[in-house]
């Protein structure tokens, strides 16, 4: 289970990395790169690395039963960083990533690395989900708002949604509806939430069409 986690959540960094620099070396066979250029793609590459290792400690430290590493964040800030790393992908899958944030910041006590996973991975499902349907229709919607005394976090797709018998082991480990799935990015996402304090769940998109996954983690007390 660590090996297929930490290959699960280093996918995206490292396909950024391998990207940056294909692109990058195109640039530069064509005799067409400028310096400035080159500088960015170099420091988004260098970005990515980071990122990987951080994923790496804390995956490591997360499947070892540690606490997550507590601190106060905001929730619209995670959601916001979370989907500036995803933009690339979207852009790549003609998916447009539209983005309704409550009023304020809803504050908690959590891991802020391991908030962005969960989010990165319910947005990367979501795009899975409508990559057979014509790209007119790829739209995904990210909610953040209030619930009592959680801060909940939604992700909608317009896919084919959730039929019983999927909507049943979704949070199973080694269950995945893709034909190369692990199966364990969902299971991943609701440890993460439930060492939160929170919990994680799927239901049905509006009017029926696609389907939403929500997460929520108790608001810091004030």
């Amino acid at each position: 289970e660590m090996a297929s986690a930490i290959a699960h959540e280093l996918n995206q960094p490292l396909s950024a990395i391998a990207s940056y620099s294909t692109g990058s070396l195109n640039l530069l066979a064509a005799g067409a790169l400028k310096p400035e250029e080159l500088r960015e793609a170099l420091e988004k590459t260098a970005q990515q690395a980071q990122r990987a290792g951080r994923i790496i400690r804390r995956v490591h430290d997360f499947v070892r039963k540690s606490e997550p590493t507590r601190a106060p964040v905001g929730m619209n800030a995670v959601v916001e960083e979370a989907l500036g790393f995803a933009q690339g992908e979207a852009d790549k899958r003609d998916v447009r990533v539209a983005r309704q944030l409550a009023a304020g910041e809803l504050e908690v006590q959590g891991d802020r690395l391991l908030l962005q996973q969960v989010i990165l991975n319910l947005v990367r499902n979501g795009m899975d989900a409508m990559a057979t349907m014509p790209p007119p229709e790829r739209a995904l919607s990210v909610t953040t708002g209030r619930d009592g005394g959680s801060a909940v976090v939604s992700v909608t797709d317009r896919g084919c949604g959730l039929s019983p018998e999927v909507k049943g082991q979704l949070f199973q480990p080694f269950f995945s509806t893709k034909a190369e799935g692990m199966g364990m990015g969902l299971n991943i996402c609701r440890s993460i939430v439930e060492a939160h304090g929170g919990r994680l769940w799927a239901q049905e998109g509006p009017e029926g069409a696609g389907a939403t996954f929500s997460f929520a983690v108790p608001l810091e007390a004030r």
